[in-house]
C-alpha cells in the first residue's frame, strides 16, 4: 500500500447493536475498493474480518477487526467493532483512536439496546458520526421511522442526506439530497451497479423539503454559509459538504444514509461520503498528553515532522506469529527499526516489522505518518494501552478508558498440574481484552475471573481449551466475608511443652477492643516491669497477626481490632519467640470466642450505579430491595434514569445478566466495593454452619 499524507487518512469505527450488519458493510466496502475479489459472507465463514474460529462458529464479531484500504485517493482505516455488550471493551479501544464513527441501525427496528449503549460513548466523546440505516431491503423496513427513533431515543440530530427509493421488497435506489440526483441499483452483490436516473415524480415534494432542511442544517454551523443560504435560498454541492463536515466535527449533527450492505446496494454512496464529510486527523483536536515527570501538558500535533507519539490500542494474538500490536500514530512518523521509549512503563522499545491489515491479511509497511494506524509484531516491552514516544520528547498518552467488569466467576483447572498453563493463558487473554481480568482472592484462596458478561467468560473458557490446552471449570465465587468484634474482652493463654531437653514456654494476656469500621488492626504494648521481655513482644504481635488470617467464627480474616498485650510470663530457659507466637495465636482466638467479645461476621457492600430506561425504574428498585439493597437517590440523564444504591456483594452474583433480563437488555450497571457491614444474624448462622461443616469434612477426608 502506498504512503498517504495525514490529510488523506480517515479513521472510522463501525459501531452498532449486534447483528445490524457492520461486518457486511465492511466487506462490501473492501470489495468496492478492490481490497478483496469477493464479498465475504458471515454465514459461510468467508469474511476477512470475522476470521477467528470462535467468530466463524458463532457467526458474530468477537474481536475488533481492522480493514485498511484505498478509496478515491484516500486511505480508510475501518475499525469493525463487536455489537454484543460482553465485548464492549473493543468498542472503547476503537473509539480511543477513531476520528469518527458510522453508527448503524436496522431498517426494520431502528434504535436497539446496543445502539443506546454505544451512543452513550459516542455522545460523551462527541465523536463525529454518520448514521447508516442498513437492511433497507428487509420486510417492514422504514427509513423515516429509523430517523425518528434516533431523534426520540438518542436525542440525536439526525438529518437525512439521502432518501430511499422504495422500501423493503421495493427498495431499488436512493435520492442523493446533496447532489439532488437519483441513483437506481441494478444487480446485487458482486454484480451490483448503480446508475443515475430521474427523481421519481411521486418523491418530488419530499425531496424538495428534505433538501431544504439539509441545506439549512449545513449552513447553521458557518456564518458565511448562513448568509449565502439566506441571500440565495440555495447552497452549492461543495458548500453543503463543507457545512456538513463542520457540523459533524462539532458533534451536533449526524448525516443519515441508507443501504442494503448484504447486497452491496448503496454502499458506494456511503463510502464516498466517508471521504467527503468525515474528518481527517487534521480536522479534529490534537491529542494532549502529559510529561513523563510532572503534570505539564504536551500537545501532539498531527504532523509527520513532529516527534513520534502513539498508543497501542489493541493486541491480536496470532498462533504462529505471536502478538500483533495495533498502534495509532498521533504525532510524528513510525518506521520499522525505529527506537522508541514506552513511556507508560519507562522501558525502551524497538519496532520490528510493521504491517497494514486487511482483516486477517497483511501488507508489509515500511512506515506511516501521524494519523495512521499500523500493526507491529513482537513488541517486547509494550502492552495494550501503553504509549510510545521519541526519547527526545517523551509523552504519556491516555489508554482506552475500559469499563469495569460487571460479573465474576471462580475458575479451577480440571487437571492437577495445569494451574501454571491456566495462569499463562489467562494473562494472554487479558492482553487481548483488558476487560477480562484475573484476581486471586486471598481470604477465600480462590482464583477469580472478571468480565463484562457470561458470554465473554464462556468464550474465554473455550479459548483456554483450544489455544492453551487447559480445561477449566467456572463456579460461584465464595463471598469474601470478614470477622470482627463489637465488645471488649480479655483472656490469657499459656503455651507449655516439655519433651525432654529444652522445653517451650510462653504466657500472654491479651485484651481485644473493636475499632471503627475500616480502621484496620492496631497492636498495643502495655507491658510493665519486664514481665514479658522486649525481645518477645514482636513475636506476640506476629502471633496475633497470624491468628487474624483465619477468624474463629468461619475462618475468614479478622479486621478492625485493637489487641493489647498487658501481662504475661516467661521462663529463662524455655521461653522463645516461637513459644510466644503460638501462645498469642491461641489467646487471640480464645478471647474472640468469649461472649463479651460479641464476634460477628461482616460482608462486603458495593456501591452500585444502574442506568436504565425510565419505564423500568419501579421493577429495578423493587428488585434491589429484594436483594437487601439501600437506594440512595435516582437521577435523570436524558431519556434514562440512574439509580444509586448500596447492595451486599453476596446479592450481586450474575446481576448483569439479571438486569438485562429485567430491562429487555437495556440496563447497565457498575459496582465498586464500598465498605463492610455486619451480616444479618440468620444469614450469618448459615454461613458459619456451612464453614464448620466444610472444615469437618476436610478433616475426615
Amino acid at each position: 500500500m502506498k504512503p498517504f499524507a495525514t490529510a488523506q487518512i480517515r479513521n472510522v469505527a463501525l459501531v452498532a447493536h449486534h447483528g445490524v450488519g457492520k461486518t457486511s458493510l465492511a466487506e462490501a466496502m473492501l470489495f468496492l475498493a478492490k481490497a478483496t475479489s469477493r464479498l465475504g459472507r458471515i454465514a459461510d465463514g468467508t469474511t476477512l474480518l470475522d476470521y477467528a474460529p470462535d467468530e466463524v462458529a458463532r457467526q458474530m464479531t468477537i474481536n475488533l477487526g481492522l480493514a485498511q484500504f484505498e478509496w478515491a485517493g484516500h486511505k480508510v482505516n475501518l475499525l469493525d467493532t463487536p455489537g454484543y455488550p460482553d465485548f464492549v471493551g473493543d468498542v472503547y479501544s476503537a473509539l480511543r483512536v477513531a476520528d469518527s464513527a458510522i453508527l448503524m441501525l436496522r431498517a426494520n427496528a431502528g434504535v436497539e439496546v446496543g445502539t443506546e449503549v454505544v451512543w452513550e460513548t459516542l455522545r460523551q466523546e462527541r465523536t463525529p458520526t454518520l448514521l447508516v440505516v442498513n437492511m433497507m431491503d428487509r420486510e417492514h423496513a422504514d427509513f423515516g421511522a429509523c430517523v425518528r427513533s434516533a431523534h426520540d431515543k438518542l436525542g440525536l440530530n439526525a438529518v437525512p442526506t439521502q432518501l430511499p427509493i422504495g422500501q423493503a421488497e421495493t427498495f431499488r435506489g436512493i435520492v442523493d439530497l446533496i447532489e439532488n440526483k437519483a441513483f437506481l441499483f441494478t444487480g446485487k452483490g458482486m454484480e451490483e451497479k448503480s446508475g443515475e436516473a430521474p427523481i421519481p415524480a411521486e418523491m418530488t415534494d419530499a425531496v424538495r423539503a428534505a433538501r431544504a432542511l439539509l441545506m439549512e442544517e449545513a449552513a447553521t454551523g458557518d456564518e458565511s454559509l448562513m448568509n449565502t443560504f439566506l441571500d440565495a435560498g440555495e447552497l452549492s454541492v461543495a458548500d453543503i459538504r463543507k457545512g456538513l463536515c463542520e457540523r459533524v466535527v462539532q458533534g451536533d449533527l449526524a448525516p443519515v444514509f441508507c443501504c442494503a450492505a448484504f447486497h452491496n446496494q448503496g454502499v458506494k454512496e456511503v463510502l464516498d461520503e466517508v471521504i467527503d464529510i468525515l474528518p481527517s486527523p487534521l480536522d479534529v483536536k490534537p491529542q494532549v498528553g502529559k510529561a513523563v515527570s510532572g503534570d505539564a501538558e504536551i500537545t501532539c500535533p498531527a504532523d509527520a515532522g513532529a516527534p513520534a507519539a502513539a498508543v497501542v490500542f489493541k493486541t491480536l494474538s496470532e498462533q504462529h506469529l505471536g502478538d500483533l500490536s495495533l498502534v495509532r500514530i498521533f504525532s510524528g512518523r513510525l518506521e520499522a527499526g525505529k527506537d522508541l521509549i514506552n513511556t507508560t512503563r519507562n522501558r525502551p522499545e524497538k519496532l520490528s516489522t510493521l504491517y497494514h491489515l486487511v482483516g486477517k491479511e497483511r501488507l508489509e509497511c515500511s512506515g506511516a505518518v501521524a494519523g495512521d494506524i499500523v500493526a507491529g509484531v513482537k513488541l517486547r516491552e509494550t502492552h495494550t494501552g501503553d504509549a510510545l514516544a521519541e526519547r527526545t520528547k517523551p509523552v504519556l498518552l491516555a489508554p482506552p478508558d475500559f469499563p469495569e467488569p460487571v460479573t465474576a466467576e471462580c475458575i479451577h483447572a480440571k487437571n492437577k498440574g495445569d494451574e501454571e498453563k491456566m495462569a499463562q493463558g489467562l494473562a494472554r487473554l487479558h492482553e487481548e481484552d483488558p476487560t477480562f481480568r484475573k484476581q486471586y482472592e486471598t481470604s477465600t484462596h480462590e482464583t477469580l475471573v472478571h468480565g463484562m458478561g457470561d458470554l465473554q467468560l464462556e468464550i474465554m473458557v473455550d479459548r483456554l481449551k483450544k489455544r492453551f490446552g487447559v480445561e477449566v471449570l467456572l463456579t460461584r465465587p465464595r463471598v469474601p466475608y470478614r470477622e470482627t468484634i463489637k465488645g471488649k474482652a480479655q483472656g490469657e493463654y499459656r503455651h507449655k511443652k516439655q519433651t525432654g531437653g529444652r522445653g517451650q514456654f510462653g504466657e500472654v494476656h491479651l485484651r481485644l477492643e473493636p475499632r471503627p469500621r475500616g480502621q484496620g488492626f492496631e497492636f498495643l504494648d502495655e507491658i510493665k516491669g519486664g514481665v514479658v521481655p522486649n525481645q518477645f513482644i514482636p513475636a506476640v504481635e506476629k502471633g496475633v497477626v497470624a491468628a487474624m488470617e483465619k477468624g474463629p467464627l468461619a475462618g475468614y480474616p479478622v479486621v478492625d481490632v485493637a489487641a493489647a498485650l498487658f501481662f504475661g510470663k516467661y521462663h529463662d530457659v524455655d521461653s522463645s519467640e516461637m513459644a510466644f507466637k503460638i501462645a498469642a495465636e491461641s489467646c487471640f482466638h480464645e478471647v474472640m470466642r468469649q461472649p463479651e467479645a460479641r464476634a460477628v461476621l461482616l460482608e462486603p457492600v458495593d456501591t452500585v450505579m444502574i442506568r436504565i430506561p425510565g419505564e423500568f425504574l419501579g421493577d429495578v428498585m423493587g428488585d434491589l430491595s429484594g436483594r437487601r439493597g439501600r437506594i440512595h437517590k435516582t437521577d435523570a440523564d436524558g431519556h434514562a434514569q440512574v439509580v444509586h444504591a448500596e447492595v451486599p456483594g453476596a446479592e450481586l452474583y450474575k446481576y448483569a445478566a439479571h438486569l438485562r433480563s429485567l430491562t429487555q437488555g437495556r440496563g447497565m450497571h457498575a459496582a465498586k466495593l464500598s465498605h463492610y457491614q455486619e451480616v444479618p444474624r440468620e444469614i450469618a448462622e448459615k454461613v458459619i454452619a456451612a464453614a464448620r461443616a466444610e472444615k469437618e469434612a476436610s478433616a475426615h477426608a
